[in-house]
């Protein structure tokens, strides 16, 4: 393990691969898309949520909804009294939205990450946000109700107290970063989160970095179409080069004058990969702060793997969970 750090970010560079996930990742890449392929096409407007049963048992679930936007708030199950009454008052609120290529809904997966963080971090209230999807919600129709329930979800937080964090995972990821930036150009003077965490993040959607092409053949779930497809339905009428999808092109030293934290994750086996460096380099440049794991020979979103006793997915969602804490 490499940690490389200046006056605004820090990097902890991993190059170790146990046999287990080498095993997987040849196993899975003949079939890998399968895993990331919708069931159904979903209607206009966002889902309303049903969790697994095992993250229920876990979990009490709360719904509510903002504005248009259903969110669900995460409450873990205390198992004895006095785990009760050393539970912590929640001082921050971490809004969670959920990969899967902006057309598929929380996975077993994403419940089971996000309630880990739910038990992690006992001064924070983690809630998973269930944004519009594509196709028959492209950008030009779902972020208007995103960013209007967004900036309501700042209000109340403001109101109650609690510092904002936002996270989410490839599409989810990209969502945040738009949200987050595209209020600030918007109105500066807005409540604002204080820290952001990206894992495995769409930044670009023209997707015209030519190292993509190179990570390709090593990529065992993401493929160039699949990407590509997925971006298109997403972007909608919009331009591809317009920050509202493309965060990349957006103004990120927005982040820096209101010292708002960009963390994030990359790994070198996945497509998504360079474009994602692209835009931690981009954050470097104009001082925004943030921690960054950067795993190479790892896979897209291989932390929310960890339920499986992947070691590098424990140790990467671990990571998360100090990021987060430290925030």
């Amino acid at each position: 393990m490499e940690t490389q750090s200046d006056a605004t970010l820090k990097i902890t560079k991993r190059t170790d691969r146990s046999a287990f996930m080498f095993i997987l990742q040849h196993m899975i890449k003949p079939f890998g898309s399968l895993l990331i392929t919708p069931r159904k096409t979903h209607p206009v407007g966002s889902p309303r949520l049903t969790a697994p049963k095992k993250p229920r048992t876990l979990c009490d679930i709360h719904e509510r909804k903002v504005g248009d936007i259903y969110v669900y708030d995460l409450q873990p199950k205390r198992l004895s009294k006095s785990e009760e009454s050393r539970e912590k008052p929640k001082r921050k609120r971490f809004y969670y939205f959920c990969g899967g290529g902006w057309r598929m809904p929380p996975s077993g997966e994403h419940w089971a990450f996000c309630i880990e963080l739910a038990r992690k971090l006992p001064d924070t209230a983690v809630s998973v946000v269930s944004y519009p999807l594509a196709p028959n919600n492209p950008a030009p129709a779902a972020f208007p109700q995103l960013m209007a329930s967004y900036k309501q979800l700042l209000q109340d937080a403001a109101q109650a107290g609690e510092r904002v964090m936002l996270g989410g995972d490839s599409s989810g990821g990209n969502i945040i970063l738009c949200l987050c930036l595209a209020l600030l150009v918007e109105d500066e003077s807005a409540p604002h989160p204080i820290a952001l965490m990206a894992i495995c993040p769409s930044v670009d959607m023209r997707k015209e970095n030519p190292d993509i092409q190179k990570v390709a053949p090593h990529d065992p779930i993401l493929r160039i179409p699949f990407i590509n497809d997925n971006a298109k339905g997403w972007t909608g009428d919009w331009e591809r080069s317009d920050p509202r999808v493309s965060p990349i092109l957006a103004d990120v030293s927005l982040l820096k004058k209101k010292g708002i934290a960009c963390h994030g994750v990359t790994c070198s086996y996945d497509i998504l990969g360079p474009d994602a460096v692209l835009f931690r380099e981009k954050c470097r440049d104009a001082g925004v702060k943030g921690q960054w794991l950067a795993w190479e020979k790892q896979m897209h979103c291989f932390p929310l793997a960890w339920k499986y006793g992947l070691r590098e997915s424990k140790e990467g969602k671990d990571w998360i969970v100090d990021v987060l804490r430290q925030s």
